[in-house]
């Protein structure tokens, strides 16, 4: 055991993409020299409450359990991945909109020590309207932030 680490728990943003998960094995490096949890973190959007009566009367809601049941054992699979070379780790799933505000309110609320998370990598325009979730994590919380570019191979 790993005496006076800096970091006990750490947070990893799982978007179901394999960009965001190129912050795995950062966050297992940190975790394995300083006996730390990891805790992946996935926000599930639901669908805008506009169309919740389209999607039930087209059979949408067993699609949209299908797509929860298959982003939990994705996760699952991830979080035994670490297990696996003795992490420990644990799947955190939370339902809302805002999903930079429901990262960061996680962050504040949790006794989080570091977010290792990748950027998608946008820039220019698409930057500018569709933001980026690690900026406003960077700017919002109060731990350090990690962010990896999922273009670059470490």
């Amino acid at each position: 055991m790993v005496q006076n680490s800096r970091y006990k728990t750490i947070v990893v943003p799982i978007d179901g993409s394999g960009w965001s998960e190129r912050a795995i094995p950062h966050a297992a490096d940190i975790a394995r020299n300083n006996d730390a949890e990891i805790i992946l973190l996935h926000v599930l959007r639901p669908p805008a409450s506009e169309y919740t009566d389209q999607i039930a009367l087209g059979g949408g809601e067993e699609q949209l359990q299908q797509i929860r049941e298959e982003m939990k054992q994705k996760l699952i699979a991830l979080r035994n991945g670490l297990r696996a070379q003795g992490i420990d780790a644990r799947v955190q799933v939370i339902e809302g909109v805002g999903v930079a505000s429901l990262i960061c309110d996680f962050i504040n609320d949790q006794d989080v020590d570091l977010v290792v998370m990748s950027s998608h990598g946008r820039s220019g325009i698409s930057r500018f309207i569709f933001g980026s979730v690690a900026q406003k994590v960077m700017q919002d919380v109060n731990v350090p932030v990690m962010i990896i570019r999922p273009d670059r191979e470490n």
